[in-house]
């Protein structure tokens, strides 16, 4: 049984045009999926409605054989993390609360985070490489610290399904390669991987399948290592590529 599937999945906004058409996929444990395409193609919308914050107009998206519209809210969080594109702070949280939001699902209503929740938010912090910003506020940080740190609530939610966009947005080389190795490291464990990303290297490197949208529909989809020709990704970014052979950049799951 799949971890996550989408079932020819349409979504549009009323009076606009569709931005997913028929988009289907099949994410299982310990997989990796990595969604190319270029800016507007569709790839937010998409982890939008696999994480239950859209619901398609066609089409239907299963969590371990449930539909996902017969979740809640709660029942939805202790299954997948999700990590949207953007995110405002509402007020400057000191990051260790901040990453302790992602622990909500595992505590009771009206009690307080527990030594357990504190343990997990104190591990996803190391995971990522900023324990030393516990104490910051979270308001006060770079936006790659920032970025970093909402990774971390997204790990120490504790979910099967970790569903990311873009990850990889605002981080230099150093913490780009280390959150690659974090998303390696969490297939092999057994949970279940989807980001979106605009950086090729990134998707051959940790990917199993990638998946390329292209105006809201799947132009291409196969396994990482005989994907794609020139041709297919110039169609989708509109640009020319080159294939060159370099060592990668990040260290890929073998």
């Amino acid at each position: 049984m799949s971890r996550l599937e989408a079932q020819a999945v349409s979504f549009s906004w009323p009076g606009r045009g569709e931005l997913l058409s028929e988009v289907s996929l099949f994410l299982g444990a310990g997989r990796i999926i990595a969604i190319l395409g270029a800016n507007g193609a569709g790839k937010t919308s998409l982890l939008s409605v696999l994480a239950g914050r859209l619901r398609p107009n066609r089409g239907r998206v299963l969590v371990e054989g449930t539909l996902l519209s017969s979740l809640s809210p709660r029942e939805i969080a202790r299954r997948i993390a999700f990590l949207p594109q953007i995110e405002r702070l509402p007020f400057n949280y000191p990051v260790l609360d901040f990453v302790l939001l992602g622990r909500a699902p595992h505590i009771p209503p009206l009690s307080l985070p527990g030594e357990e929740d504190y343990r997990a938010a104190r591990s996803a912090l190391e995971e990522v490489g900023v324990a030393g910003l516990g104490e910051r506020g979270a308001a006060t940080l770079s936006g790659g610290e920032f970025q970093l740190v909402r990774i971390a609530r997204c790990l120490a939610q504790e979910a099967e399904i970790l569903l990311l966009d873009e990850p990889s947005a605002l981080l230099d080389p150093a913490h780009a390669a280390s959150v690659a190795r974090q998303l390696s490291a969490l297939a092999k464990s057994g949970k279940s991987v989807l980001i979106t990303t605009h950086d090729i290297g990134l998707a051959y490197s940790v990917a199993d399948t990638i998946i390329l949208l292209h105006e809201g529909a799947v132009l291409d989809s196969g396994p990482a290592e005989c994907l794609f020709d020139l041709g297919t990704l110039r169609k989708a970014f509109g640009a020319e590529f080159a294939q060159i052979s370099l060592p990668s950049a990040y260290s890929p799951r073998s």
